[in-house]
């Protein structure tokens, strides 16, 4: 709705009495920003009212929270209000507030670029993580040949090595109670890797294990894939689909990805920094943003912990490939079916038609790894890496998690810097 201007015969008068055009409307008007309180409950109210639109948007909803006010207003309206919020956390002096505005200002751009997404606009894909994201994409740079030859090397045999890695990933498929045992060997496993302290707080109940059937899959937004759900409290549970098959290395990933040192331990650190606190905008994580790329990278690494066979650790090493692939297929530059047939017999991957229904469904964000900008890789491993002792890693994946970080703050951190 545009400022309503006066008719041409009047503007003489108006030019002796004042503006040609009556001030916009009250819900168009700057509002005046006057703390960082005020921009973070504006950022908690339009990331709610943004997930009413796009149940996606929204990955933790911590219990206690800010409430949706009212009906979500049409996506043009929070277009109009993201920009301005953006623009707002700009625009105060930063003094004490200096990371927690740097946080608002890319989380509300992150979320605009969202809003407009679901109104028709598309990026570059190197521009989408950036902004969303804020990731530097750089192409990978991998060796095809020689990562094959690792791989044929860990899986002998006489076969083309499509048809070996096919029935390696077979071979080691397991269900029902070897699966339910596995799994629970797994989790413990990893808690393992990054133990409490003795000194520790932070309330983490052991992470719970759902076995979903076909019909309760069916009404879930992640479907028939595993998925970790936050509960409050430090309870948390891994959702799995108990009609398919699992691998022992793919369950052991899983535990690290998702329980600790992955987004159990992060969910609970973040919701007990919002009660610290009680800033609004910690007690929402959204999908979409730069807080999770921080906490994406971190269960990423978390998983590569986990031991594994040399066959499982060849075809780990093939993830550049798979993810230059999806690049390209998201940027448009290879069509469904040639990367189809690259996820195939280039990566080596065990179901690349899910893989790319999960890129048609989460674009950018299944993109979100450490080898999608290297200086964000070594400020991870930092945090996370094989290098780091065990037990200095539950900290420091608490310390990263519980703060609204960005990965640029991330990688500052590391250096010994404070966030911008």
């Amino acid at each position: 709705m545009r400022p309503r201007c006066i008719p041409a015969p009047l503007l003489l008068a108006a030019a002796i009495f004042g503006s040609g055009c009556v001030g916009a409307p009250e819900d168009e008007r700057a509002p005046e920003w006057r703390s960082a309180d005020d921009l973070g409950a504006e950022f908690a109210q339009l990331a709610l009212e943004l997930a009413e639109h796009d149940p996606l948007f929204l990955d933790y909803r911590f219990p206690g929270g800010p409430a949706l006010a009212g009906e979500p207003a049409p996506l043009g309206d929070l277009e109009r209000r993201a920009a301005r919020l953006a623009a707002g956390a700009g625009s105060l002096p930063r003094g004490a507030d200096e990371g927690r505005l740097g946080y608002l200002a890319a989380a509300a751009d992150a979320l605009l670029v969202r809003v407009r997404s679901l109104l028709g606009e598309r990026l570059p894909v190197a521009e989408e993580l950036r902004r969303v994201f804020g990731l530097d994409w750089q192409p990978p740079e991998f060796d095809p040949e020689r990562l094959h030859f690792r791989v044929e090397r860990a899986i002998p045999g006489l076969a083309p090595l499509r048809v070996r890695v096919s029935r390696h990933y077979r071979s080691g498929e397991i269900a029902g109670d070897d699966a339910r045992r596995e799994v629970g060997r797994a989790l413990a496993d990893c808690r393992a890797l990054a133990p409490p302290p003795p000194d520790s707080t932070l309330a983490l109940e052991p992470l719970a294990v759902e076995w979903l059937t076909r019909e309760a899959a069916a009404g879930v937004r992640t479907g028939a894939s595993p998925f970790y759900r936050y509960l409050g409290g430090g309870r948390g549970a891994l959702r799995l689909p108990g009609w398919r098959p699992y691998r022992a290395g793919e369950l052991r990933r899983l535990a690290c990805h998702e329980g600790v040192p992955g987004h159990h331990l992060q969910a609970a650190a973040a919701e007990a920094r919002f009660r610290e606190t009680g800033w609004p905008e910690l007690a929402i994580v959204p999908l979409y943003g730069p807080r999770t790329t921080v906490l994406e990278g971190l269960s990423a690494l978390a998983e590569t912990l986990a031991p594994s066979d040399p066959a499982e650790e060849a075809l780990r090493a093939l993830e550049p490939v798979v993810a230059s692939i999806l690049f390209d297929y998201l940027d448009g530059g290879r069509p469904r079916l040639a990367a189809l047939r690259a996820l195939d017999f280039e990566a080596l991957v065990s179901d690349p038609h899910a893989l790319l229904v999960h890129a048609d469904r989460f674009g950018a964000y299944s993109l979100v790894r450490p080898s999608a900008d290297p200086e964000f890789r070594r400020a991870l491993e930092a945090v996370i890496g094989p290098a780091r002792p065990p037990d200095e890693r539950w900290d420091a994946v608490r310390h990263a998690a519980a703060k609204a970080l960005t990965p640029d703050d991330l990688a500052r951190l590391q250096m010994g810097l404070e966030p911008r």
